[in-house]
């Protein structure tokens, strides 16, 4: 038993020994597998560093190079460049002293023509302002305190408004621009005009014709592609056509403002664009409609009459008949201009007012319109004709719609605006401010305007013009 016990304890201990040994091998072989591998990866970054470096070191070179080639092309062009500037300047000087030569010779030719013309516009200067101070009641001749300078005078949401419409409808007549003066097109714009001017003449101060001609209407133009030259053709036509109805109707019979306004306002429900359309041309023709007003100063316009145009003053209807050919045409009186202040101011007036739930610029913009006359635009013939014009048809509405708060507005005229205008005692405002006081005097704005209530169909032949 004993050798058998010792044999087994010596196959034991051999075992032992072998396991031992391969454990050894195994990890001698596998430190040495480690350190291949950490090696192998140590050679890999020094390749990978090797060849970036070799890589900055070419783009290095190559940039050498680049930078040396671009040097020497900027020195050639700089001297190519060099040598046209000094055959330019030699050419310029050449050009100049030439030049110069001729200034000097006109110069003498005109110094004397000149300061015989100064001293007769300063004569004629003299004269046309006071004939201009005592037209428009504005003094031409006044000097403004230094840096003063006054800017025009309108609200900046007017201002916005009318901007926006100013942009469409400038967009609107670049589309139509070619076919407007194109001769293919003239017998089919001269139909439209046609069609338009029976349609307009034919309104009338009555329900039943007001409906007639606004579907008569509303049909003619959807007989056009919505969208079409042809469609926009018609409708800046026909909204020229009612405004040139304030000139030639409305500043001569008032009430027939609100036929013209109730028709006007149903085609602006049927089609949009036209009554954006109708609002844009209506403050081109009246700027007071924005409402705005240009303060003349003495320099600032090319020439008086400029801006008496940028006022929306147009050529007289009589001219002269010793106008000198291709000289300006004279500009209509103020008294003119006035009166049609007066026809467009009762049309937007009317327009504002109609009753109709659909109606896209109605007695809210009375209102924004009222509001900013009186607090933006200075109390002058101008303002107070549009003022007095406006309030004589939507002040009755805008009573009804806003009650005290509108008296507020009518407090500011009565108790501002019409006072400063008195002040400057000027006789061709006395009878607008004269018929403004009436207004309110009589509270005016109490009782509906003549013309606003229409009976449904003709009761007379003064219904119709």
């Amino acid at each position: 038993q004993e050798q058998t016990a010792n044999a087994e304890l010596a196959r034991f201990a051999d075992e032992l020994a072998r396991s031992i040994a391969r454990e050894d091998a195994e990890a001698a072989a596998s430190a040495e597998r480690e350190e291949q591998r950490q090696l192998d990866e140590m050679d890999a970054r020094w390749r990978a560093r090797d060849a970036a470096v070799k890589a900055v070191l070419a783009a290095d070179a190559a940039e050498s190079e680049r930078q040396k080639l671009a040097a020497e092309e900027a020195a050639r062009a700089a001297k190519r460049a060099e040598e046209e500037k000094k055959r330019a300047d030699e050419a310029a000087a050449a050009a100049k002293k030439a030049a110069d030569e001729a200034k000097a010779k006109k110069e003498r030719e005109d110094a004397e023509a000149k300061a015989k013309k100064e001293r007769e516009d300063a004569a004629a200067e003299a004269a046309r302002r006071v004939e201009e101070e005592r037209r428009t009641g504005v003094v031409t001749g006044q000097r403004l305190p230094s840096g003063s300078v006054p800017k025009i005078q309108v609200a900046a949401e007017a201002s916005k408004q009318e901007g926006e419409l100013a942009k469409l409808l400038a967009e609107a007549r670049a589309k139509v621009a070619e076919y407007s003066t194109a001769p293919a097109a003239k017998r089919e714009r001269r139909v439209i005009n046609n069609n338009i001017t029976v349609h307009v003449q034919q309104i009338a101060a009555t329900r039943q014709q007001i409906e007639k001609k606004a579907v008569d209407i509303a049909q003619f133009l959807n007989g056009f592609q919505a969208g079409s030259i042809q469609r926009t053709f018609a409708t800046i036509s026909l909204a020229k056509r009612v405004l040139t109805q304030c000139d030639s109707q409305v500043s001569k019979l008032n009430r027939f403002a609100f036929a013209l306004a109730e028709v006007s306002v149903r085609v602006a429900v049927f089609d949009a664009t036209f009554g954006q359309v109708l609002i844009a041309l209506l403050h081109e023709a009246c700027v007071l409609a924005v409402p705005k007003y240009y303060p003349f100063v003495q320099g600032r316009y090319a020439s008086d009459d400029e801006y008496f145009k940028l006022m929306g003053y147009v050529a007289a209807e009589e001219q002269p008949n010793d106008l000198p050919e291709g000289a300006p045409p004279k500009l209509e009186t103020t008294d003119n201009f006035c009166r049609r202040i007066q026809g467009f101011m009762l049309f937007y007036a009317a327009y504002t007012q109609c009753d109709n739930p659909r109606h896209p610029h109605g007695i809210n913009h009375a209102w924004a319109w009222a509001s900013r006359l009186v607090n933006r635009v200075p109390p002058n013939r101008f303002s107070a004709t549009a003022l007095e014009s406006f309030m004589k048809h939507a002040g009755f509405a805008l009573w009804s719609a806003y009650g005290a708060q509108f008296g507020k507005i009518l407090d500011v005229v009565d108790r501002e605006f019409l006072p400063t205008l008195e002040a400057k005692d000027d006789a061709d405002s006395r009878p607008v401010v004269s018929r403004m006081r009436t207004y309110l005097n009589e509270r005016g704005f109490l009782k509906a305007p003549e013309g606003r209530e229409m009976p449904n169909t003709d009761t007379s032949s003064n219904t119709r013009l």
